[in-house]
This record gives C-alpha cells, sequence and structure tokens, in this order.
C-alpha cells in the first residue's frame, strides 16, 4: 500500500479528482491540502507556486493506473509520487483492499 501525492495546480478542481478517482476505485480514500505553496529557484530567482495537494491511500500496483488516468482527466501532465506505507492496522488494509479494484 502507498500514498499517492499528487500537486494539482489552483485552476484544476481537486475535490472533483478524488471523485473521479473514488468512483474509479483507484483510490480507497483522499485527503486535500489547499493553498499548498511551493518555492524554487528558477533563473537565479525564487519562483512560488501555489498548487493544491491531494494525498490518497491506494495499492502500490495501482500508481500506474492513477497517473494515466489524472493526466488522461486532466489533458496534461501533472506532478505526482507515492510514498509506501509500512506498518497499517487489518481495518485499515482492509479499507484499501475492498474499496480499491482487485489486481
Amino acid at each position: 500500500m502507498v500514498n499517492i501525492i499528487i500537486y494539482l495546480k489552483k485552476e484544476h478542481n481537486a475535490k472533483d479528482l478524488v471523485e473521479f478517482l473514488l468512483n474509479e476505485k483507484l483510490i480507497a480514500s483522499a485527503s486535500i491540502d489547499e493553498n499548498n505553496v511551493s518555492y524554487k529557484i528558477i533563473d537565479g530567482s525564487l519562483k512560488e507556486d501555489m498548487y493544491s495537494v491531494i494525498t490518497a491511500q491506494s495499492k502500490a500496483l495501482l500508481f500506474n493506473y492513477i497517473v494515466d488516468a489524472v493526466e488522461q482527466k486532466l489533458g496534461e501532465k501533472v506532478a505526482i509520487n507515492s510514498t509506501p506505507i509500512v506498518g497499517a492496522n487489518g481495518f485499515f488494509n482492509d479499507t484499501v483492499r475492498t474499496k480499491t479494484i482487485a489486481i
């Protein structure tokens, strides 16, 4: 199991994307953090970007399906990564297993 982290530009609707992924059974649950500020140095200057960050729980084997579904729905590339869930109780495991598609 993994946490899927999606950095969504402000012009996209994070709640609609979460609803889509839940309905497709690609994720079991998700939370949305609004107004996440990200900083980078570009050409020697500090650049600030604002995102909605979706953190969703799913199966590791669904990662590539999730990336494809998100990019197809939004029509553009999106920054997505995953982090492993190294420990979880039975309730959490059952939730992810039963609320996502079988792999």
